[in-house]
């Protein structure tokens, strides 16, 4: 049996039973990411030179312990040792090794403010896209893999990212430089350490290139984990009271072992790197040791050089090592990058047309001509919609459940577009005006409540922030909020918790429908707006609905056919089409299909 709590399925491109999005270029990734680090380009300089001065000092405090000790040879076959010149070497390398310290530690400090910022501003781009995006986006992806993406994508960005663009150049400062220093020195035992070049770049691209997906079905995993926990605990009261606990542990555990098989993969595969470079790093060291040794004893080369040369084989490879320590942050953040990019690539289609013009005062003439529109462009959920709502009107819309009420307020709402026909306000196509001034037009109460975190005021007052005290509430007034609210402690004040979640269902609808009445949009919607409330509440909202459809045009959708009764225009939608159209008593005169709907609900003499 189907789980009742499992999220969505779809065919969306990062649905949760979608395949897993195709693995980018990381050096694209990488390349996109540069304006980010290049709008801190002052501190990512000095950053800069902190790291070559960290890389200077990697390569001068070999040649000087080298040194050093040769001197130290050389004078021991005197009568006495000079310790004012070995101290002053020893100081030297001292001071070399405080501002090398000194040098990294402002280098790791200027990382985490440059990649603290590169992540808020990536989040905050994330919730502008977000906002804009078509309601289909947020209809095929699930709400719990859309956090994923701005939280644990973006925080393995952070983590992973940080370091990379400044190890990159100086890990090739650094190698080149030892590159030069040691062939000054002996060209035979360099040309030992750059073997292992080769070695390293193949091992490093094999690794990298065989856990690449893995580290891209993980961060999959765990956004389709994050749905599944966001959806349990919204649902809780559903599975306690179907006594689904088991079957939901079942089905969580099901993806949680997704996640730890496609976790486990990465962290194996990406784990070869460091063992593999320890072996190939001591395998070299070992090599210069032995040659080196045998160089020494034929007086080729000083005790000195072949030590300089054994401290530039370890750092040598230091710097590849330490990015191959990383390699699960960085794989695990590039993956990261992939999806956070991926959502900002998903391109809005319902825009503003370049000749998008602004209604500076809306009548609330809407007509529908021809509409034809459909979820999936192969299966029309409207079909041929034509119909007028005069301004000030009332329209009401019933019809079974799925037949397409709701949607054609999505229409209207330019949520979605038409697939054929027109949809037009006051004699311009909606297509032609600028969303905001559409939307502006528009006040909404959907079925679902929908309330902000903050007071009861601020969200009264949402749809028109400049709103006073005393507007906020005459509106409370109107919507017979006000009854509820003078009896809470704080009044307007009270703190709303988790989407109103300290205030019963029906209060929270309360609220809705006063903010809508707040905004005095010339056109209203409600979407089963009285479905949550009560019926004594229930009529006290009509009376307030009556009022304010005054000088207003007015949709309301509804099951309660008692919640209509005075509408002047009754708009029975059956299978995508509009069946019959008049008002309540021509209808029942009819006995068509809005006749058995009502005497389903109502006795009738």
């Amino acid at each position: 049996m189907k789980n009742p709590m499992q999220p969505r399925r779809n065919d969306g491109p990062m649905g949760i039973n979608a395949p897993h999005e195709k693995a980018s270029d990381r050096k694209a990734v990488f390349l996109r990411l540069l304006p980010y680090w290049a709008e801190h380009k002052g501190l990512m300089f000095l950053m800069l030179l902190c790291a070559l001065a960290t890389t200077a000092s990697s390569l001068v405090t070999p040649w000087l312990i080298g040194r050093a000790i040769d001197s130290c040879i050389h004078l021991s076959q005197q009568t006495t040792v000079d310790f004012v010149l070995l101290v002053k070497y020893l100081i030297v390398l001292a001071l070399i090794y405080i501002a090398s310290s000194a040098a990294n530690w402002a280098q790791e400090y200027g990382m985490v403010y440059v990649s603290q910022r590169i992540v808020n501003k990536l989040r905050s781009q994330m919730m502008e896209h977000m906002q804009n995006l078509d309601l289909k986006y947020h209809d095929t992806n699930s709400r719990g893999d859309i956090m994923s993406r701005f939280l644990n994508d973006t925080e393995l960005m952070k983590d992973g990212l940080g370091q990379t663009l400044i190890q990159c150049v100086t890990t090739i400062v650094s190698m080149v430089g030892m590159i030069v220093t040691m062939c000054a020195l002996n060209l035979t035992l360099t040309g030992l350490i750059c073997m292992s070049i080769p070695l390293v770049i193949f091992l490093s691209r094999f690794i990298i290139a065989r856990s690449r997906k893995y580290f891209a079905a993980q961060q999959t995993a765990l956004g389709n984990l994050n749905s599944v926990i966001e959806e349990s605990i919204n649902g809780i009261k559903v599975i306690r009271s179907f006594g689904r606990e088991d079957k939901q542990q079942e089905f969580f555990d099901e993806i949680n072992n997704k996640l730890k098989v496609a976790g486990t993969r990465a962290q194996i595969n990406s784990g070869l790197m460091m063992p593999l470079l320890r072996v190939l790093d001591n395998l070299t060291y070992i090599l210069v040791a032995v040659v080196g040794g045998s160089m020494a004893l034929e007086g080729i080369l000083t005790i000195g050089v072949i030590q300089t040369f054994l401290l530039y084989t370890r750092h040598f490879l230091r710097p590849v090592n330490q990015i191959a320590s990383q390699i699960n942050g960085v794989q695990s953040a590039f993956a990261g990058a992939e999806r956070v990019f991926a959502m900002l690539d998903q391109k809005p289609s319902i825009t503003d047309s370049q000749d998008a013009v602004s209604i500076s005062k809306v009548q609330g003439l809407i007509e529908f001509k021809n509409v034809i529109f459909g979820y999936n462009s192969q299966k029309p959920i409207l079909k041929d919609i034509s119909f007028t709502a005069r301004p000030g009107e009332v329209v009401a819309i019933v019809g079974s459940t799925g037949a397409g009420k709701t949607t054609l307020m999505n229409l209207l709402t330019r949520f979605y577009d038409v697939d054929s026909g027109s949809i037009l306000l006051d004699g311009t196509d909606i297509r032609k005006i600028k969303i905001s001034n559409l939307r502006n037009s528009l006040g909404i109460v959907l079925q679902d409540p929908v309330l902000f975190s903050g007071t009861i005021e601020k969200n009264i007052a949402y749809g028109r922030p400049s709103a006073t005290l005393d507007m906020v509430k005459n509106a409370a007034g109107l919507a017979k909020a006000d009854v509820f609210i003078d009896r809470l402690p704080q009044k307007y004040q009270t703190e709303l918790v988790r989407q109103g979640e300290n205030i019963s269902n029906g209060q929270r609808q309360l609220l809705t429908i006063a903010r809508a009445i707040l905004s005095d949009a010339p056109i209203l919607i409600f979407d089963e707006a009285t479905s949550n409330i009560d019926t004594h509440t229930e009529i006290l909202i009509q009376k307030a609905i009556n009022n304010l459809t005054v000088g207003r045009t007015c949709f309301i959708i509804a099951h309660r056919l008692s919640t209509i009764r005075n509408a002047d225009k009754i708009l029975v939608i059956d299978n995508g089409q509009i069946a019959e159209q008049g008002n309540h008593d021509e209808l029942l005169a009819k006995r068509g299909r809005y006749y058995e709907i009502y005497t389903s609900q109502f006795s009738v003499g």
